[in-house]
């Protein structure tokens, strides 16, 4: 393994991890460290939804581990996250970025353009022996599983002290990874602050069904000064690894691809209820198969870690809005469970919150989201019986319903700013994103061997 490759694995691993470290300083809505224990509930009586499954949900909704509520600063912060995870997304994939290396036998990686996502979705994953339970990030832009510890690197090993961290050394499954030592590393990021890791070895638990001995992942340590950082202690990695990625074999994927024959299936939940992620065959029974799919399309030259679709046309009501192919090329559309709001060709958003406004006039108008990421917005207070305009995403060879939660997006409680839930593009170069909050109430099956994504009607 020569240093270059070595450090431009390094590099595309990194990208996912900012996700956690970058905004210690906004803890109310950055990730973090909330441990939950085993025989802890993780949701409030209030809280409906399955209870079979790896169950997910709603950072913000009734069925969080903490209860936090989505008000309107809450709303406006995820916005500027997901703007920012948006960006960095786009600089992976344009190689926007620099690395360099400092000091025999630990890679030092300065990702400037890699800042963090809001993390919405969260599941209850198991680390250890005796089981210690971490909230993670679901996120399929990201294929190495990782959560926030801390490692024994001398003699005597710390005691355990903070029951939000992994501590490796005080379960009697741990191992040293393979890679080890030379899997440390270390990132500075855009505010001066670092952090590091390193990867190592131990039995996973993912939901009620499944334990994995042996599995390998990053146990990230966080900067000392950085403190609490919010709802999630990690990430659950579902993304795709390439043959070339120097950890390829880290990824869930492949290190679970005799038991869960690299299937699995996602239903994101609205905030007021709870989804769940299934794998193998039982994914196969619980999201049944629609009758028709989509092809998952690999695009190494743009990135090989995300699942990429042919997205054609789009629907708003009566007005269908085809997408040229010179601006999303197949395959130029990738589905990420770790961005929140879907990001469209400026000519193709245009047109479509042109007919919203249409369909919504005569409804008054409301200020543009804080960021004025979404623009087309309105006071729907007091309104009875409304009917938002049904949309359907137009996928190669599948068309796809949406739920009416996720064709808006309300900016506070009281639904005086509700807003068309889509956004333009920064740059035409950019990639088109399907984000999260359309995702909501759908199975999708991601079928990696036979390249196939199925999308139906969930049950969350």
């Amino acid at each position: 393994m020569t240093g270059s490759s070595a450090l431009m694995a390094i590099g595309h691993i990194l990208m996912c991890y900012t996700l956690f470290f970058s905004f210690h300083a906004n803890k109310a809505f950055g990730y973090g460290a909330t441990v939950v224990e085993s025989n802890k509930s993780h949701a409030p009586p209030s809280c409906s939804g399955t209870t079979t499954g790896l169950r997910v949900v709603h950072k913000y909704g009734p069925c969080s581990p903490s209860g936090l509520k989505k008000t309107s600063a809450v709303a406006s912060q995820i916005l500027v996250q997901d703007n920012l995870r948006v960006r960095a997304m786009n600089s992976r994939l344009h190689n926007r970025r620099t690395i360099g290396l400092e000091g025999e036998g630990t890679t030092d990686t300065y990702l400037q353009n890699d800042l963090p996502g809001a993390g919405n979705f969260l599941v209850s994953v198991g680390f250890g022996t005796p089981l210690q339970s971490f909230n993670l990030a679901l996120d399929t832009g990201s294929y190495v599983t990782w959560v926030q510890c801390e490692p024994c690197t001398e003699s005597p090993c710390p005691q355990q002290q903070n029951a939000s961290l992994y501590y490796p050394s005080f379960s009697s499954t741990y191992s040293n990874a393979p890679c080890s030592p030379w899997c440390n590393y270390t990132q500075t990021y855009l505010d001066e602050s670092k952090s590091g890791g390193v990867f190592v070895l131990d039995t996973v638990s993912i939901g009620q069904d499944y334990q994995i001995p042996e599995f390998i992942f990053l146990c990230a340590v966080p900067d000392k000064e950085t403190g609490d950082f919010g709802e999630a202690d990690g990430i659950l990695g579902l993304g795709l690894a390439s043959s070339g990625d120097e950890f390829a074999t880290y990824s869930l994927a492949t290190q679970t691809a005799n038991l869960f024959g690299r299937v699995f299936c996602h239903c994101l939940p609205s905030s007021s209820n709870s989804g769940y992620v299934y794998f193998g065959e039982k994914a196969r029974e619980q999201c049944p198969f629609s009758g028709t799919y989509t092809r998952l399309l690999r695009n190494p030259a743009s990135g090989a870690n995300y699942y990429f679709v042919n997205l054609i046309a789009i629907t708003l009501g009566q007005k269908k809005v085809e997408v040229p192919s010179g601006i999303l090329s197949s395959p130029g559309t990738i589905i990420d469970s770790g961005t929140v709001i879907t990001h469209l060709p400026s000519s193709v958003y245009s047109e479509l919150s042109q007919e919203f406004d249409r369909l919504m006039s005569e409804f008054p108008p409301a200020n543009p989201s804080d960021d004025g990421v979404l623009k087309a917005c309105y006071n729907l207070v007091d309104q009875d019986n409304l009917a938002i305009p049904e949309m359907v995403l137009h996928f190669e060879n599948l068309d796809v319903n949406l739920d009416q939660t996720a064709v808006t997006w309300k900016g506070n409680d009281d639904m005086s700013q509700v807003c068309f839930a889509f956004a333009a593009k920064e740059n035409e170069g950019d990639v088109t994103i399907i984000g999260n909050h359309q995702q909501q109430k759908l199975n999708m099956l991601f079928n990696i061997p036979d390249q196939r994504l199925e999308i139906g009607p969930g049950k969350c």
